[in-house]
């Protein structure tokens, strides 16, 4: 299985842990820090952008909270 690492970003739009991105049966994935599976996808690039486009919503929802 090949593994690569993205950043994930925290709630001050800082780096803080690290995502797996990982190839499984020739497919690609990504999981999400409470341990979704997120794929398959065909290509690693697919799953780089979907993950990338996946923490961007996550750091606008955590921007617009309020808190």
């Amino acid at each position: 299985m090949k593994k690569l690492t993205s950043m994930q970003m925290n709630q001050r739009g800082t780096q803080d842990q690290q995502t797996e991105i990982y190839s499984q049966d020739n497919l690609w994935y990504y999981q999400t820090d409470t341990g979704q599976k997120i794929g398959p996808f065909r290509y690693q690039s697919e799953a780089q952008s979907n993950l990338n486009k996946f923490l961007s919503e996550l750091k606008q929802r955590l921007d617009a909270d309020p808190e």
